[in-house]
């Protein structure tokens, strides 16, 4: 006679902490390349020495809130708002109506990443090397 395996319990409604609502101020921000835009301002025109500064940037917000980056001075490891209508390069066709403004992080020194912030994600669109992505 086969004996029979035993089924786990399932857990109960009372022993799972689902949260109901996310504060994703609360979360340091992750930084993504998935839509990085290719050309003049993508990741693969810079130098190593620029590529390495990236590393360093996301690896110092690593364990830094929004909330406390909001706070903190934008030529330090906070942001500056930049209009979307002062971008001199092609706004990618998934930026819908929505988004008026974008995001931009120093990265190496004052040179700046540029992107949008979805929840706690930041996509990184365009690294402004040669400072001529927009009026600065």
């Amino acid at each position: 006679m086969a004996s029979r395996i035993k089924k786990p319990s399932r857990p109960t409604a009372s022993r799972i902490n689902i949260p109901t609502e996310i504060n994703y101020d609360d979360h340091p921000p992750i930084f993504s390349l998935e839509r990085l835009q290719l050309g003049k301002y993508c990741f693969s025109n810079m130098d190593g020495s620029h590529k390495a500064s990236f590393a360093e940037a996301i690896f110092k917000r690593r364990n830094t809130s929004w909330a406390e980056i909001k706070k903190t001075g934008r030529h330090k490891l906070g942001f500056e708002k930049i209009d979307k209508k002062s971008i001199n390069a092609p706004i990618p066709a998934f930026i819908t109506e929505e988004v008026d403004h974008f995001l931009a992080f120093r990265f190496s020194g004052m040179k700046p990443m540029v992107g949008y912030r979805l929840r706690d994600v930041f996509y990184v669109l365009w690294f402004d090397s040669c400072f001529d992505l927009y009026p600065h």
